[in-house]
């Protein structure tokens, strides 16, 4: 199978500046073919480091929770977050107003099933201005318009779904214990919940040389083709003819604030099993060093190698789309602190980061508008030391894609 292993970051580099006469006429090409850009209006240029910082355009309060799901509505303006702690969804519009809060636990019509995981509910936005959410622990697929009113629900089987529908609901399902395949997209006809199209991905190889890291997912584009994440590392682009691109994209160590981080999830973690005699034991195990120092604790043996490693590039499996333009956007873990970077390719091409305020925990795209779910910075007026949660709407009209 044809592949190409050449990096293809055509301006990006993390220690080298972004020419600025390089992305103006990249830009100014890009915006003569955009139909979200109108003529005369400015167009937002890089900075040094070739990232784009687009304007805040709007911005509202969203509770706790600990899943990541957002969806931007097909109106720009109304956004579609999960409630993890209360089993129930919130939209807002960019203006911070409530436009709809509903579900609840239960298996009824309109009420949502497994409520002991965030990954539970996967929200997608309609192509006609509804919200699809698609219950894992009941498989089942249920429209709603975003005031909470109840549109129809069908059966569906189990599978990661992207994020839009129209009569159609594309998914996939990692599926790689079966040979010559690492993916399995299915396409679902909403209305029955009838599986209309099942194809597995291309498998490889394409030489992404993982060592010991041979983790690889994907999602599929919208021109029959495949984006895979692998390794820490690497981008695969493998378009419809299975030609295969494999980019080498750039990770950075951890910082101590990244470490922190790391310490409070195992915590966390084993918090939740402390009061059991086995999580007592694993607790006085993961804490226990010798008076001599021959050897650490397992935490901080966790702690140490965490930061020896350089991080994962992707921010994990639910932080990659591909637009209705067919860009490829992935959350990196790059900084993640006072600011998020997404990084955006193009016919298996670099064409920029777009950089975000606060911490990331997920985000969408539609027309020409990126919608951002983050966890704010921590303040001298936080008393409880919790992160506040919030929706930012951006503005990416000018910059010309």
């Amino acid at each position: 199978m044809p592949y190409d292993t050449e990096p293809r970051r055509r301006h990006f580099s993390p220690v080298r500046a972004f020419p600025p006469f390089a992305a103006a006429a990249l830009l100014v090409l890009a915006g003569a073919c955009s139909q979200d850009y109108a003529e005369g209006d400015p167009i937002l240029l890089p900075d040094a480091d070739g990232v784009f910082t687009p304007a805040v355009i709007g911005t509202a309060a969203v509770p706790p929770s600990a899943s990541g799901q957002v969806a931007l509505l097909a109106d720009e303006r109304v956004a579609c977050v999960f409630d993890f702690y209360e089993t129930r969804v919130r939209c807002m519009d960019a203006e911070g107003a409530v436009v709809g809060v509903f579900g609840r636990t239960g298996e009824g019509p309109g009420e949502f099933g497994r409520s002991d995981s965030p990954n539970s509910l996967h929200l997608v936005r309609g192509e006609d201005g509804t919200l699809g959410i698609y219950d894992s622990g009941l498989f089942r697929f249920t429209v709603f318009e975003p005031s909470g009113a109840y549109v129809s629900e069908a059966r569906m089987p189990f599978l990661q779904p992207r994020r839009s529908f129209g009569s159609v609901l594309t998914g996939t399902v990692w599926r790689g214990w079966i040979a010559d395949s690492l993916m399995v997209r299915f396409d679902v006809n909403v209305a029955s919940g009838e599986v209309v199209r099942q194809e597995a991905s291309p498998s490889g190889p394409w030489r992404a040389d993982c060592g010991e890291e041979e983790g690889i997912d994907g999602i599929p584009d919208r021109a029959e083709g495949w984006v895979f994440v692998a390794c820490r590392d690497r981008l695969i682009f493998v378009d419809n003819t299975g030609n295969a691109t494999v980019l080498s994209v750039p990770t950075e160590l951890p910082d101590e604030r990244d470490v922190a981080r790391r310490e409070e999830a195992m915590w966390i973690g084993w918090e939740a099993i402390r009061g059991t005699m086995m999580g007592q034991e694993v607790m006085a195990r993961a804490l226990q060093t010798s008076s001599d120092g021959t050897y650490q604790s397992v935490v901080d043996q966790t702690l140490e190698r965490y930061r020896s490693r350089p991080k994962s590039y992707s921010l994990g499996e639910g932080h990659r789309l591909v637009d209705p333009a067919n860009r490829y956007w992935i959350a990196t873990q790059r900084d993640t602190h006072e600011w998020s970077y997404l990084d955006v390719y193009e016919n298996a091409e670099y064409a920029g980061s777009v950089r975000v305020r606060d911490r990331l925990r997920g985000f969408d795209v539609y027309g020409s508008t990126l919608v951002v779910l983050v966890e704010r910075q921590v303040g001298p007026d936080d008393a409880d030391g919790v992160p506040d949660r919030a929706l930012d709407w951006y503005d990416l009209g000018n910059l010309g894609w």
